[in-house]
Formats: structure tokens, C-alpha cells, sequence
């Protein structure tokens, strides 16, 4: 078993560039209008972002879904589908890659740009319920 540890933090690889440590629906609906043919985003998705149907998912310091979230946590291949714990042992999210500058973590860490990215359990939770209309599933889960 592998244990690691770490806090949400954002991060700035270059001058005047800023990421911060939490984004959300309003992020994703940002690059949809891009029309990155990497980025496509489903109509319905996009719909429930402007009708601010966020449900019980809404974050109150946001008031938007939170989507992934940035980490100084060290992570490398094969950590992906981890689950990512608060201090109280609460799921929040699920490990899922690196950021671009976090890349070459497998030869040299840094604490200024070396971040981990996790999908928001509640973007999780948000798509099960809202996008996917599979609220019986939250019922399974005992999610109220």
C-alpha cells in the first residue's frame, strides 16, 4: 500500500501565469466557446451550467460546481483512480494526472510547479445526478 500526502495548492510555472488550485463548470463552459476540437463539451452539459442547476453540489465559496482540483501530493503512473482524502478522511476527489509541468516528476520534484490533478468528487457526484439523471445511483451510495 501506498500512502502519500499533501494540500491543495495552485501554482505559477511562468511569469503572469497563475493557476489556481480549484476550477469549476464555469471553466468548462470557458473553453467550449474555444471550439478546441479537444475540448468538445455535450449541449446538455453546457445547458446545465446556464441554468445553474447545480443542485446539492454547489460550492458555497464558488457558487459553481468545483470540477478538479490541484495538488502538491507526488503522484506517478499507475496512481490514476486513487482516491484523494481530506485530513478527516473524507473522499474528494480521485487522482487522475499531472499537471504538463509535473511531467518530469519522475526524475526531479519541485514544490514550486510539481501539482497532481484530481477530478471534485462533487463534479462526480454532479454528473451522475444532473448530466446523467442517475440519481438512483447517489440512492445506492446513500448519498442524500
Amino acid at each position: 500500500m501506498r500512502l502519500t500526502f499533501g494540500r491543495i495548492r495552485g501554482y505559477s510555472p511562468n511569469d503572469a501565469i497563475e493557476y489556481e488550485p480549484i476550477t469549476t463548470l464555469a471553466g468548462v463552459y470557458e473553453k467550449s466557446l474555444r471550439g478546441d476540437k479537444d475540448f468538445k463539451v455535450p449541449p446538455r452539459l453546457i445547458d446545465l451550467w446556464r441554468a445553474k442547476d447545480f443542485g446539492k453540489f454547489k460550492s458555497a465559496k464558488r457558487q459553481d460546481v468545483p470540477v478538479a482540483i490541484l495538488y502538491d501530493t507526488d503522484t506517478t503512473g499507475g496512481n490514476s483512480g486513487s482516491p484523494v482524502l481530506n485530513a478527516y478522511g473524507e473522499l474528494v476527489g480521485v487522482n487522475f494526472d499531472r499537471s504538463y509541468e509535473a511531467t518530469i516528476n519522475d526524475y526531479q520534484w519541485s514544490t514550486e510547479y510539481s501539482r497532481s490533478i484530481a477530478v471534485d468528487i462533487r463534479y462526480v457526484l454532479w454528473v451522475i445526478q444532473k448530466f446523467a439523471g442517475a440519481e438512483f445511483l447517489l440512492q445506492e451510495l446513500g448519498i442524500k
